[in-house]
Formats: structure tokens, sequence, C-alpha cells
């Protein structure tokens, strides 16, 4: 009897437990239920399409675009210093003075055997012009006013050799004060007043280096080159005023303009690559020779670009895709060619139209061929504002 209580209750529980997943099926078949409810939700924009500057990025460095060694050019004791280490100069302040007093001496000693030699050569001219006279009245002999004559021409030569010797020694006097020869920015001193300079040497005493402006260097491959600047003579590129931009190492954006002036006549072979040149005004003078900075050549405008966020952005083994999302909701990858990264976005070259749906967010429910519920991201408005250069003026 107690066998037979346990299986009826078996037999009802299983009754009702197929009833109830019969039940479960047919609300699941129930007309009107919409089958996109069942759909995963994901998150969609449509890329964005507006006017870019196409532009090239190189690594380069500063150089100054005139540079001196100050030596000393006369042997003597330096006696003063007239700058400040790291001062700004204009051509032809003082910078050292050097001891005058020997070579005053000899400028000295020069303008006196000057004196000398022209008045000899004043007595001269005057005996030979009295010879002259006698020899036409024959009461001299012709070799009288050949003698004449002669004394006359060495006392001229030796006035010309006197004076040349009395501008060597102004000359020397003039080394004894050293000058900047162009304007910039001095270095620190390399020899200190007392010590000797000058002797058996010319010994370097300090650096000027032009701030203003100032040249940046880079190399192009031969590549871009042929693409973008074969045709381009050197009068060419000073005529067309080609510009460029550059920023510092982790700076952010390229602050500082320029224009390229020179493009080397040779190609590097070890490395296929053809050096560039451009003055940046550097009119604040922040930029110094021998800086590392980061160079951004335009080289164009390109006319309807189409540009997607960058995380939407996946790879494979087969390279970068995105997951379209067609009109009837079902998902697609499709590969795709990309650009240069602008801000959060990324220029798309092929692989994306300008009207199709593409996935940012929900990749976990993202599988090729199935259907999804997209929803647009509510921080963007399916536009975005034409993006501006980081261009600004060089301050």
């Amino acid at each position: 009897m107690r066998k037979r209580i346990i299986y009826i209750i078996a037999v009802v529980l299983i009754s009702a437990a197929a009833l109830f997943i019969w039940h479960l099926i047919s609300a699941g078949k129930r007309p009107g239920q919409n089958p996109m409810a069942m759909a995963p939700v994901v998150t969609i924009q449509t890329p964005v399409v507006q006017d870019i500057e196409d532009y090239y990025d190189f690594t380069g460095n500063t150089a100054a675009v005139e540079q001196v060694e100050i030596r000393a050019r006369v042997e003597g004791f330096l006696i003063a210093l007239h700058f400040t280490d790291g001062q700004d100069v204009s051509a032809g302040d003082l910078l050292f003075t050097i001891e005058p007093n020997e070579f005053i001496d000899i400028r000295n000693q020069a303008q006196a055997q000057l004196l000398s030699s022209k008045a000899e050569l004043v007595r001269a001219q005057l005996d030979y012009e009295r010879i002259e006279k006698a020899t036409r009245a024959n009461a001299v002999s012709e070799q009288d006013l050949s003698t004449a004559k002669a004394n006359r021409d060495k006392a001229e030569a030796q006035v010309m050799s006197v004076a040349a010797v009395l501008d060597n020694a102004n000359l020397n006097l003039s080394y004894t004060k050293i000058t900047s020869p162009i304007p910039g920015r001095v270095s620190r001193r390399f020899v200190d007043p007392g010590n000797l300079v000058g002797a058996n040497e010319q010994t370097l005493l300090a650096t000027v280096v032009r701030m203003q402006p100032i040249y940046v260097y880079f190399n192009v491959s031969e590549e871009i080159f042929e693409q973008h600047f074969t045709a381009q003579s050197p009068a060419e590129i000073k005529t067309r005023k080609l510009g460029f931009r550059i920023g510092f190492v982790g700076q952010q954006g390229h602050p500082y303009e320029g224009l390229l002036d020179y493009i080397d006549t040779i190609v590097d072979p070890s490395t296929g690559t053809i050096v560039f040149r451009g003055q940046v005004p550097n009119t604040q003078r922040n930029l110094l020779p021998g800086m590392f900075v980061r160079v951004r050549v335009p080289v164009g405008i390109r006319h309807n670009a189409i540009l997607i966020e960058d995380r939407a952005l996946n790879s494979d083994i087969g390279g970068k895709y995105v997951f379209i999302v067609d009109p009837n909701d079902i998902i697609h990858r499709s590969y795709v060619k990309i650009g240069r990264k602008i801000e959060d976005m990324r220029v798309i070259d092929s692989g994306v139209t300008d009207n199709q749906r593409y996935i940012v967010s929900g990749f976990h429910n993202a599988r090729p061929g199935s259907r999804v519920r997209p929803e647009f991201e509510s921080s963007r408005n399916n536009t975005k504002p034409l993006m501006k250069t980081d261009s600004k003026k060089n301050r």
C-alpha cells in the first residue's frame, strides 16, 4: 500500500512538471511576441565625414643659423671680461680685452718710422728735381740724375713698407679688444682674466650662437619625396613658402611654425632619406640648437574623409576590422584600411562607407550573422565639428 502511494505521488509530480514546461514553450510561441526583445543590445555610431589636413610626421633636430668661436688672435694677458655668462649680445659688443701696452708701443714705433720715411721721401724728391734741372743745363751728368731718381724711388718704397707695418700694428692692437661678430647669446667664458692667451695658438675664449631664427633639420624618405617634393626646385621652395610645424617631445601639439628653405641635393644611400631644412623665427628664444623635436609637414587637404571612433577597431590575424550593423540589424565583420589617428577618431581609407552604422560598445554580444538591437550613444549626436589643426603662432 505504501509503495502504491509513493508511485502515485511521483506520477503527479512528473505530470505537473511536464505541464509547466509545455506552458513555457507555448508562451514563447504566443502570437504578438517581439523577437527583437530577445536580441542583445549594442552601442553604435555612424562615421564622421569632414575635410582633414594631410601631413607627415618626422623627427628632427635644431641647429644654429650662425655660430662663431671667439678666439684670441694675438698673444697677451687677458685683463678684462665684459659680459655675463649666457648673456644676449649684439654685433660689435665688447667681450674681452687683452693687455694692449705692447701693441701700442709697436704702433707708436711704426708711426715714428713712417714720419721719418715720409721726410726722407720729401728730401729725395727735392734732390731729384734739383738734379733734373741741372742736367738740362748740362751741369751734372746723366748718371747723377739716375742716382737721384733711384734714391727717390727707394724712399717712396720705404714709406709704403713702413705704412704696411703701421697697418699691421693697428690691426694687432685692434685684436686686443675682442668683440662679437654676430648678434646672439654668448656662452660661458672658457678662460678667466689674468691668463696668457694666444701663445702659439688661437685660444678659444667663448662662443656666440645666433638664436633668431633657428634651423630645423629632418630626414624624408625617397617615397614621400617623390610623391610631394620632386618638382620643387630650391627657388620654388622659398617662393611657395612651404610651411611646417614643430613641437618638443612630450609637448601637446606643434606650436612653433616655420618655412622650408632647403632640400639636400643627394640621397643618403645607407638610409634612403633626404635631408630637409627649415627656419623657425624663434622670437621668444625657447628653442636651442641641438634640441630633438617632432616635425609635422602638411601636404594638402583631404576632402570628405571618413572617420570613426578609434575604440571601434578590433583586430585578428586578418588585420583591423569593425563590426557593421546592416539595415536589418544583422552584424557583419568588415576589414578596414586605417589612416592616422586624430584625437579619439581614426581615419578610414577603405572598408567603411559614410552611411554605415558601426559598433562602438557591446562587442561581447557581437557575432557576425547574428541579430542585435542597436542603440546610438548619447554622448555624440552623430556629428562632430570640423577638427582644428594644432597650429599656433610662434610664441
